[in-house]
This record gives C-alpha cells, structure tokens and sequence, in this order.
C-alpha cells in the first residue's frame, strides 16, 4: 500500500470512527431520554392510582415506589403527608418507617407527626411518630417527649424518652433513672443507650438486672450498650468482672447461637477500645481467652458447669 492511500485509509477510517461516535451518543441521549420519559410517565401513573385506589394495597404499591423515585422524577412529596392521613395503618406504617422526613416541609411534617404520635389508636403508629419527629431534633416539642417518656407503654416511652435525650440530655438521664425502676422492652434499651452516654459504673446494676431478666437473643441487644459502656468507663478490674458476668448469663442459655452473637460483640469490644485494651495488657488477655472459652465446641453439648471460673 502506498503512503497515499495509507494515509487515505486511515483518514476514512477515522471518520467512519467519528460518525460512529456521534451516531452513538446520539442513539444514547435518544434512549436516556426515553427511559426518563418512561419513568415519568410511570411516576404519574402511581400518584394517579394513589388518589384513586380503592384498595389500601394499590396506595400502598403507590407510595413504596414514590418513594424509590424520590429525587429521581419529579411529583408533589405532600402526597406523602396526605399518606399519614391514610385511614389504612398499614399505609402510614411505611411512610413512617421508609420516608426521610428531612425533605418536606419541616412545619406540616411535624405537625402530622405530632397529631399521630398524641392521637392514633394504634400504639406502633404513635411509637414510630415520635422516633420520627425526635429525629427531626424538634426542640419546641420537649413537653411532648418529657411527657411521653413517662407513658406505660414501653415503645412509646422509649421513642419519648430518646427525643427528650436529644434536647435535654441531664434531665433524661434524671428520667431514665427513674424509669429504671420499672422498665422493661424497648425502654430498657432506650434507659441503657442513655445510660451508655451519660452514666458512670453506678448505673451497671441496671444492665446486669436487665440481662439477667432478658431471654435469649434479647439479651444480645443489651449486651451490646452494656460492653459499649464498659468501655467508657475504662476500668480494668470492673470491665473484667462484668464480662465475666455476660458470659455466664449468656452461655447459661444453652443456645449456641445465642453464644455466636456474643462472640460477635466481644470481637467488637476490642475492636472498639484498642486504646483501653492497649494499656490493659492483662484485660486483652483475659477477653481472648474468654473468646477461647466460647469457641470450645463440646461445652455447651456436655453442659460442662460454671466453663468461665468463679467471679
């Protein structure tokens, strides 16, 4: 071939190459803006069939993708408002569990919010209203939390109790003190979070009386604010005594999966406090062999007795 037609060759090519190209992006733009033409047309479908269904599945089908669109396609988000106003708890149920509260108008939000949390017959409604609206740091509703932390309901004290910790965090420690008395559930875990950020080694009997009174896998949840705290407070002698307190209760169960997740957290607990544990020599030691202790395969099958030694 001659440098001539090489060069007319490779000239050709190039703008078969170009053409290509440009028939390509534009194929591309053709079909991106199709499929946004397409999603649109489907957004408008589900706002449609949420105002005009009869059937509380088709608003919820609605909703659930609404709020997979969010920020994709553009609709009214009050819908989501006129949703908590759905005589249909299953409906309110997911707007409450699934949509970021943050993106509406903060005034309307709160005030449905509040008018679920103080009115709804169903106690998981009012429960999830006030986690949401405690979410939203809603200072001016701290008579609402304070109020609501005293409740008999254990969801709904919890969820109060944690909004008023987000305002006033010395009174709802005060409060949880208080509440410790009686508590159980879900306020057990919202006193122990509390407690995990705000107590000192005082507070401890709290956990080791709640654990004791908790069964199986709902001991794990605790266990976890309990090392948490243990951790905070960084003393050797009483971190090791607890621990040990944890392994005996939990491996008392006899579950072995029970014993899984605990090995789980105390993985975690180093993992947490390589500083504490890095002064602690002994106490590292001490927990890994714990772990040891846990991993052995036979014990829990032989129910050999008291595997961790006195306390």
């Amino acid at each position: 071939m001659t440098l001539t037609n090489t060069y007319h060759y490779h000239m050709n090519k190039a703008e078969h190459n170009i053409r290509s190209e440009r028939y390509s992006s534009r194929y591309t733009r053709g079909f991106l803006k199709m499929l946004v033409n397409d999603g649109q047309v489907e957004t408008d479908k589900y706002v449609t069939q949420f105002y005009s269904s009869k059937n509380y599945q088709g608003r919820l089908e609605a909703i659930k993708y609404l709020i997979g669109v969010i920020g994709k396609y553009p609709f009214p988000e009050s819908i989501f408002l006129d949703a908590l106003n759905d005589f249909c708890s299953q409906v309110k149920v997911y707007v409450l569990q699934h949509y970021d509260f943050s993106l509406g108008n903060r005034e309307q939000i709160q005030a449905s919010l509040v008018d679920i949390a103080k009115n709804d017959e169903k106690v998981q409604l009012r429960a999830l209203a006030m986690e949401r609206l405690a979410s939203l740091d809603a200072t001016e509703h701290y008579e609402l939390f304070f109020s609501t932390s005293l409740l008999k309901s254990s969801k709904e004290s919890a969820a109060g109790l944690l909004g008023l910790h987000k305002i006033d965090k010395e009174k709802a420690y005060q409060m949880a003190k208080f509440r410790a008395e009686t508590s159980s559930g879900n306020l057990d875990l919202a006193i122990a979070q509390i407690f995990e950020s705000e107590g000192n080694s005082e507070d401890l009997g709290f956990f080791k009386t709640r654990l004791q009174q908790r069964t199986k896998f709902n001991k794990i949840d605790l266990t976890r604010i309990y090392l948490r705290l243990l951790g905070r407070i960084g003393i050797e002698a009483v971190t090791k005594t607890h621990i040990l307190y944890i392994c005996e209760n939990v491996a008392a169960t006899g579950n072995t999966e029970v014993v899984q997740r605990l090995i789980m957290e105390l993985y975690h607990f180093i993992s947490d406090n390589k500083v504490f544990l890095a002064e602690h020599d002994e106490l590292l030691k001490f927990v890994n062999k714990t772990i040891d202790l846990l991993l052995e395969k036979d014990y829990l099958k032989t129910r050999k007795p008291d595997p961790f030694g006195p306390l």
